[in-house]
C-alpha cells in the first residue's frame, strides 16, 4: 500500500514539473543567447523583468512573480498562472507580436493565432517550437530588451531582428497569480 501511494505521488509529481517551464532564448553569439522570455505589458520579452500582479486577500498562496512560466504546448500555450481562467498566449495577425491574454478575460485581436505551439520537455529541459518559428527583434517602446514575434505569413520584420530556438526548462509550478 505504501509503496503505491509513493509511485502516485512521484508521478503527480513528475507530471507537475513537466506541466511548467520557463522559456531561454539560445542564439550564438547575439544579445539573446541565454536570454530568459519573460512576460510584461501583455507581451513576452527576453531580457525584461516579469512584471506580475497578486491580490492582497490571496496573501502567502501567490508564487513570488518574479519568474515568467508557461503552460501546455500541445498545439496551445497559456501563462504558468492561478488566476481562474488562467490567460492564453496568442500571436496578433497583423504585427505578430507574442502576447498573452488579460487575467479574467479572453479578449485578444480579432484572427488570433493560438494553435501551432509545440513543447518537448525532457529532464530537465527540451524546447519549444512554433509552426513558423520564433523571433525577436529590439523592444521599440523605450524599455530595452527584444520582443518576441512568432512569424506570421506576408509580416516582414527589420532586419535588427533574430531568429531564436526557445529553450524549455522544467519549472515546479506556476510563476505568479497573473502577469501583468
Amino acid at each position: 500500500m505504501k509503496l503505491n501511494t509513493l509511485t502516485t505521488l512521484l508521478a503527480s509529481t513528475a507530471l507537475t514539473q513537466a506541466q511548467y517551464f520557463t522559456l531561454m532564448s539560445i542564439r550564438s553569439a547575439s544579445p539573446i543567447h541565454y536570454g530568459q522570455i519573460t512576460a510584461s505589458g501583455q507581451r513576452l520579452y527576453i531580457n525584461r523583468n516579469t512584471a506580475s500582479y497578486c491580490p492582497e486577500q490571496v496573501g502567502d498562496a501567490c508564487p513570488a512573480g518574479n519568474t515568467t512560466t508557461f503552460a501546455g504546448g500541445s498545439d496551445s500555450l497559456s501563462m504558468g498562472v492561478i488566476v481562474p481562467g488562467g490567460q492564453q498566449v496568442y500571436i496578433d495577425p497583423v504585427c505578430g507580436a507574442v502576447g498573452y491574454t488579460q487575467a479574467h478575460s479572453a479578449a485578444m485581436p480579432q484572427g488570433a493565432i493560438v494553435g501551432g505551439w509545440n513543447v518537448s520537455l525532457g529532464d530537465p529541459y527540451g524546447y519549444l517550437s512554433r509552426d513558423r518559428g520564433l523571433v525577436a527583434c529590439p523592444a521599440a517602446d523605450g524599455e530595452g530588451g527584444y520582443q518576441v514575434f512568432g512569424q506570421v505569413e506576408g509580416l516582414v520584420l527589420s532586419e535588427e531582428c533574430l531568429r531564436f530556438t526557445a529553450f524549455g526548462i522544467n519549472a515546479t509550478g506556476p510563476g505568479a497569480w497573473q502577469y501583468t
